[in-house]
């Protein structure tokens, strides 16, 4: 006794590209009579295991029988000439629908490595089994309040007190910040002292300090275009400040 071990086909196109892949056989030129001889053997075979063959194995069958029979019979050739008559290849309309079967068998394939990939980040989800409903209602309201202040109290627990200090920007201190600059250079632009301003309301405390140090005749501010970067001096007698 021994054991036959068939590899099971998903249809007739199936198999037949499997014995055009193990033969290394070219699409464009199959050799239908050794085709057809390893096909018929594999239907034989399950014919004589006592294997149900599907209808749809028996019709790739005669079709193949039927393109044999049509490459046997010789060629219809004009009178007095040798040339033949150029005819369908009536292995064509099979080439045609293998290779359609092919390129869906390669994106089948591609599909069913992305699966494999994907398996390895997302699991299925679990069966649900069946929850008594008597043990899932054995819980009173109280219980449940319970369980809420439990879960809140832990909560606070873990809360850490963060103090928050507010940034404070005073004009005083930008006055004394600007003259500071003033002395190291005889000017600036406003763009230059706010370069590293951290927040609004620090551009806007420097701004009010350039505008009281103008009222104070203590610099000179010019603005030559609307919009445009103001040019900070320091205020000297004789010059003009333009407020």
């Amino acid at each position: 006794m021994y054991n036959v071990k068939l590899e099971v086909f998903e249809g007739p196109f199936d198999l037949l590209f499997h014995l055009i892949e193990k033969n290394e056989i070219d699409l464009m030129d199959i050799p239908i009579s050794v085709i057809l001889d390893q096909y018929m053997e594999y239907i034989k075979t399950l014919q004589e295991m006592d294997l149900n063959v599907a209808s749809e194995f028996i019709v790739m069958a005669a079709t193949l029988l039927e393109i044999k029979s049509k490459m046997l019979l010789p060629k219809q050739q004009f009178e007095g000439q040798q040339l033949e008559m150029e005819e369908v290849d009536p292995r064509e309309e099979l080439v045609t629908k293998l290779i359609e079967y092919k390129k869906y068998k390669i994106i089948a394939q591609t599909f069913k490595e992305m699966c494999k990939i994907g398996s390895r980040f997302f699991r299925e989800e679990s069966e649900v089994k069946y929850i008594d409903k008597k043990i899932a209602l054995n819980y009173s309201s109280e219980d449940i309040y319970k369980a809420y202040l439990k879960v809140i109290s832990k909560n606070n627990a873990r809360e850490n007190e963060i103090e928050i200090k507010k940034d404070e920007y005073t004009v005083e201190n930008k006055i004394k910040e600007l003259l500071v600059k003033l002395v190291k250079k005889p000017f600036l632009w406003f763009s230059e002292l706010i370069k590293k301003s951290r927040a609004k309301g620090e551009i806007i405390v420097s701004f009010i300090a350039v505008l009281e140090l103008v009222r104070l005749n203590r610099i000179i501010a010019e603005q030559k275009t609307t919009y445009g970067d103001i040019l900070i001096k320091s205020f000297r007698r004789g010059e003009k400040n333009e407020q």
